[in-house]
């Protein structure tokens, strides 16, 4: 399929996920809906995926649905002003998954979150490389008990180690799976949550170590980052084999599960691709820059890439905040993001562009997830240089800041 049109798609539905859930969750799922059986190895015809992603967020009113999809609609006037953004993502999202022969729809519940699905159609890859764990000799059959409250994390759990050949038991209750223990059901280990309603994790283990020692049954610990892994470590070492952080990393979980379980434990380390040499461009051409960006994660993604070339810049989180930084001092190039709250990266450019000079404002570069024919002509209009899309890939942003940054007539900072 297009894999830049579905990373859109998704970039699209997760970012409004996040955006209107303040605590819970969001989860992606994909599955096949249709797979007509092959012929031989050369038949392409094509599948049909299912994709959903789902939030316990704000909810969408039933009345309210049909006005999701239509570009610059939203559900309220409310929601411009509170979260920002124009409602084009879902317009164009829509419209992508049409373009690959699907459709999109949404489910949701006031106060209980949303649930947006599309399908498309795509084909089956040829000879493409995978990074295949499989069932893996040393965790054979080995037992593991897992106690989490969360369904989601139980069930990525239990998929991951039943990929490896472990037999997993998953229990959301601390309480039934102290139970079983003293029934005399046996684990080779167990991973428990930290935090969890009836009891927390490390009153499980205390508990469990009553009935089961280290050596017959080391226990896992799972923390949201409130204590680091080290800490925990040390402060329940007498209970505690390992510690690991959520969302857990396959790798991490593999890699503690052969050295607690294998016979001969040995380091598990998936293909890894060869990494592009990513000069650090600040060094040739010093800039002085702002990023301007609404969303803290963009925020810290764009901030590490640029770290990575070597620029530090000052960060604003809408046009208002951009327009007053630049009247504090002078930038270089603004890395301006479209859809804000307060106001927006295309009013806070024509606002620059009106009021300094050309040889005074600095170089204006669009940052937005937005990839329809015309979105570039519309920033440009706007008096922006020039344009990239999100996701922000390194090598497009150090191109686009060498050739700006050479023709900049403004002082480095």
């Amino acid at each position: 399929g297009d894999v830049t049109r579905l990373r859109q798609i998704l970039v699209n539905l997760l970012s409004n996920a996040v955006k209107f859930t303040r605590q819970g969750e969001v989860v992606i799922n994909v599955k096949v809906i249709e797979s007509p059986p092959r012929k031989n190895e050369t038949d392409n015809r094509p599948i049909t995926l299912e994709f959903s992603v789902t939030d316990t967020g704000i909810g969408i009113p039933k009345e309210r649905m049909d006005r999701l999809f239509l570009s610059f609609s939203q559900v309220d006037s409310s929601t411009t002003r509170q979260f920002g953004g124009t409602g084009l993502g879902l317009a164009i999202s829509k419209r992508l998954c049409e373009m690959m022969k699907g459709e999109m729809w949404v489910e949701s519940e006031v106060g209980k979150g949303s649930t947006f699905f599309f399908r498309i159609e795509a084909q089956i890859a040829q000879a493409v490389k995978r990074i295949h764990y499989g069932v893996q000799p040393q965790l054979m059959n080995k037992r593991i008990l897992v106690v989490d409250d969360n369904d989601t994390n139980g069930r990525i759990l239990m998929l991951q180690t039943q990929g490896w050949g472990l037999i997993p038991t998953v229990l959301t209750s601390p309480v039934v799976a102290l139970d079983r223990i003293r029934n005399g059901e046996e684990f080779d280990l167990a991973i428990l949550d930290y935090h969890m309603p009836e009891m927390d994790g490390v009153e499980l283990a205390n508990e469990i170590r009553k009935w089961r020692p280290t050596q017959k049954m080391p226990l896992v610990m799972l923390s949201s980052g409130v204590l680091s892994n080290k800490k925990i470590v040390e402060q329940y070492g007498q209970l505690l084999t390992a510690s690991l952080t959520k969302p857990i990393k396959p790798l991490q979980l593999f890699n503690t599960l052969v050295e607690m379980l294998g016979d001969q434990p040995r380091q598990y380390a998936p293909p890894v691709a060869q990494a592009t040499t990513i000069k650090r461009l600040a060094e040739t051409v010093p800039l002085h820059l702002l990023l301007v960006e609404d969303n803290l994660v963009n925020q810290k993604v764009a901030l590490r890439i640029l770290d990575r070339l070597g620029y530090r810049a000052d960060v604003a989180a809408n046009g208002l905040e951009a327009i007053e930084a630049i009247q504090r001092q002078p930038y270089d190039i603004v890395l301006m993001d479209i859809h804000m709250p307060e106001m927006d990266g295309l009013e806070a450019t024509r606002h620059i562009c009106q009021t300094w000079s050309q040889r005074e404002r600095p170089i204006i570069i669009a940052m937005t997830a937005n990839a329809m024919q015309g979105d570039r002509e519309e920033c440009l209009r706007a008096g922006m240089d020039d344009y990239i899309s999100k996701p922000v890939k390194i090598e497009e942003l150090s191109h686009v800041l060498e050739t700006w940054g050479l023709k900049s007539v403004a002082p480095a900072g």
